[in-house]
């Protein structure tokens, strides 16, 4: 690998040094006019690669007037001999001229953009060609297409045309070379993927090994390998073209902070250090992008950058499951940890959360990490365990505020174990000596400088200032469910308690349960047990309990914990010495097959999401000139940007626009309260009032509806309160109105 990298490389370089000495230019000439007629001397001149909006839009610094018109001029290069196809798609507007005879005729205003195409016959050799564009008010849309006869029109690649008149083999070597150099840079790209490939695929097999040496793998990869198929499944929900993850990291976010290097002031509601992580990720095409071989904008590119965000993820979730097989291990034995792992995977959000680019899994897997070390460091006190705690806490921090209340007992925890072999070498001051150990000021250290990277402290002072504020100030306040009262955190707390029985069911959550209960009353387990709970108490006293409202995503660190103790409960119920073994073995099968349908569910809605189905009957009903409207934010529809639409939130607008249809997520709709405008309308449209008839109505039906204590914002009505899970966005009830009728 490094002899293909250092070759593609050089191949590169080399002949990057020879297009940037070609003289060959790319392109046309651009003339920008002030006005819809091409009169008056141009305001703006430019030598565009390709005639696009983007490039509009550059020419006028992206505030371009009303009306304007282009004149594209320069040459193109013709290969063969034999008639060839030009295009535009333009609105409004637009006129072709080869070697000036015009071939292709796209003029007039209009509201929408129209396709027109010509056929001319050339010569192999260089033709003149003369491209004009008319805008004459509202939206703007410009493409020039080619093709040879018969085959598919394209954009007409930047290597085709040149701004002045040059000789047809200069013209053919500079495109060339041009088109070498383009595959060079996609080799470049596809030998460094594969290379960070391979070293994934080596930390793959030193964990292999790892397990192989703790003679667990044959069964571990059968619990990898099922929650890799639940994980991975449905993981294209939405794409392309959609995002319907709620607060998922879409790639827009990542590439605008991206843009403003993590600085200037930049912040957001969440930290940055997965957004590095995103970024790195999405360097080939990002990488691509900047050689100009891909455009991120369009539906495709971009599709594939949710999705590899949406892998980070799963990957992510595979670390986990190691992370809680490692802590049972430790903690009771390495049957625990198998049970603990395979626990974990039957989460039910967390089985949505691994495969969405939301920061629940990220954070969830730093802190599983950290979690090894923390009960490695109270089992030998090493000082590369205390420096992987430190390192693995601060970036779960620096992935998602809110772990900070996992972290806030563990100097106590370590001060205390460390008193405590002062104490037992008969260390004078023990306490003391204990609290100035040099351990502790290393993981202190490391804490503090990764902290400070990984909020870009140094370059972006006032952004993590402005971050720190948000999410003390209007991220806490306004989500609150609950009064500050002894009453208000009772009702907290059960309700805290319910969100872990709805993530399992009630089979798995009374494991859990008695997991925590044996092992607190097992004498050999009891410290490992009350060390183990700390974080679990910690973050719900000093988070949940502080911004007094809760979501099953909230409770996953304290699910990963359980299911550590819900590991020794297995490991206890199938001991070896215990009567009744096979009998057993069938109840403790029966309890996962339980959850696994729980676990299911979520793939299931996920692929057969009514969005599906509501797209496919809008696709059948809807002309190309009528116009769906709709309310509230898109990630709540189905792909309604396939179509003409409006964003539309009270009745005066839908008079005004008189849309042809409307579609309401009818589950978001009951939370709308009767009196706002909105609410209004939307009271109006389901009665009849507004002169609009209900006309389609559908939720894909519940897999196993029987199933006891399945989660409620999955699988229930949408009408509990409060809200809890963002899983009530799968597979949401819509209606669609007609006007008229």
């Amino acid at each position: 690998m490094k002899r293909a990298a250092a070759f593609a490389t050089l191949l590169l370089l080399a002949l990057a040094a020879g297009d940037r000495l070609n003289p060959v230019r790319t392109g046309l000439n651009g003339a920008y006019y002030a006005n819809a007629t091409w009169s008056n001397p141009a305001v703006v001149t430019t030598r565009d690669p390709q005639p696009t909006d983007a490039r509009v839009r550059a020419a006028w610094r992206d505030t371009p007037p009303p009306q304007f018109s282009v004149a594209w001029s320069g040459s193109f290069l013709a290969m063969h001999d034999g008639p060839y196809a030009l295009a535009t798609v333009s609105d409004d507007g637009s006129v072709v001229y080869v070697d000036g005879q015009a071939v292709v005729d796209n003029s007039g205003a209009r509201v929408w953009p129209r396709g027109a195409t010509g056929v001319v016959t050339l010569t192999r050799g260089v033709h003149a060609i003369h491209v004009r564009y008319a805008q004459e008010g509202g939206a703007f849309h410009f493409e020039l297409l080619w093709a040879r006869a018969g085959e598919p029109l394209e954009p007409v690649p930047a290597w085709a045309m040149t701004p002045r008149r040059v000789s047809f083999a200069a013209f053919a070597f500079s495109a060339g070379l041009r088109q070498t150099l383009a595959a060079a840079e996609w080799l470049w790209v596809a030998v460094l993927v594969v290379w960070a490939l391979r070293v994934v695929w080596s930390v793959i097999a030193r964990e292999k090994a790892w397990l192989e040496r703790e003679q667990v793998w044959p069964a571990m990869r059968w619990i990898l390998g099922a929650s890799l198929v639940l994980n991975l499944a449905g993981i294209w929900w939405g794409l392309p073209g959609g995002s319907w993850a709620a607060d998922e990291l879409s790639p827009v976010q990542v590439l605008g902070a991206a843009a403003q290097h993590f600085g200037h002031g930049w912040f957001d509601r969440y930290p940055p250090l997965h957004y590095y992580i995103l970024t790195a990720a999405f360097s080939p095409l990002l990488v691509l992008e900047k050689f100009g071989r891909v455009d991120l904008s369009t539906t495709a590119p971009y599709a594939v950058l949710a999705f590899v965000g949406r892998l980070v993820s799963v990957a992510a979730a595979a670390g986990i499951l190691l992370a809680a097989y490692a802590c049972g291990a430790r903690a009771f034995s390495r049957r625990a940890g198998l049970f603990a792992a395979a626990m974990m995977s039957v989460v039910t959000p967390f089985v949505y959360y691994a495969k969405t680019a939301n920061l629940d899994v990220p954070y969830l897997f730093w802190f599983a990490l950290a979690l090894v070390f923390y009960l490695r460091v109270l089992d030998n006190l090493a000082l590369r365990d205390f420096l992987g705690f430190a390192a693995c806490a601060t970036l779960s921090i620096c992935t998602k505020d809110q772990a900070y209340g996992l972290f806030l007992p563990a100097p106590f925890a370590f001060v205390y174990r460390l008193w405590q072999v002062n104490r037992a070498t008969g260390t004078r001051r023990p306490l003391a000596r204990a609290l100035f150990d040099a351990r502790l000021w290393w993981a202190a250290a490391v804490a503090v400088v990764l902290f400070a990277a990984g909020h870009n402290v140094m370059f972006n002072a006032s952004g993590f200032v402005e971050h720190v504020r948000f999410i003390t100030g209007p991220a806490s306040v306004s989500y609150r469910d609950f009064e500050a009262t002894l009453a208000g955190r009772m009702a907290l707390l059960r309700l805290s308690i319910d969100i872990v029985r709805m993530a399992w069911g009630w089979p798995m959550f009374l494991v859990a349960v008695a997991g925590v209960v044996l092992a607190v009353q097992t004498p050999a387990h009891r410290r490992a047990a009350l060390w183990l709970a700390l974080p679990a108490v910690s973050y719900y006293a000093s988070f949940v309990n502080v911004v007094l409202y809760n979501y099953d995503r909230f409770m996953l660190p304290v699910c990963l914990i359980l299911s550590v103790f819900g590991g020794f409960a297995f490991d206890w119920w199938l001991s070896d010495d215990r009567r009744g073994r096979p009998w057993r073995a069938a109840v403790a099968g029966g309890v996962f097959a339980c959850t696994m349908l729980y676990a299911a569910t979520v793939d299931l809605v996920m692929i057969r999401d009514s969005r599906y189905t509501v797209e496919q009957w809008l696709a059948g009903h809807v002309a190309r000139t009528e116009t769906v409207a709709y309310v509230f934010p898109l990630q709540y529809y189905p792909r309604i940007e396939r179509f003409n639409n409006a964003g539309i939130v009270n009745i005066a607008q839908l008079k005004e626009a008189q849309p042809s249809y409307y579609v309401l997520n009818a589950d978001y709709a009951r939370a709308e309260p009767p009196r706002t405008e909105t609410g209004q309308l939307i009271a109006g449209l389901q009665n009849g009032d507004l002169g609009y008839v209900l006309v389609f109505r559908y939720r894909e039906p519940v897999p196993w509806p029987w199933l006891p204590g399945a989660p409620r914002d999955l699988v229930g009505d949408r009408n509990e309160r409060p809200i809890t899970s963002v899983l009530r966005h799968i597979n949401p009830w819509y209606e669609v109105f007609k006007r008229g009728g």
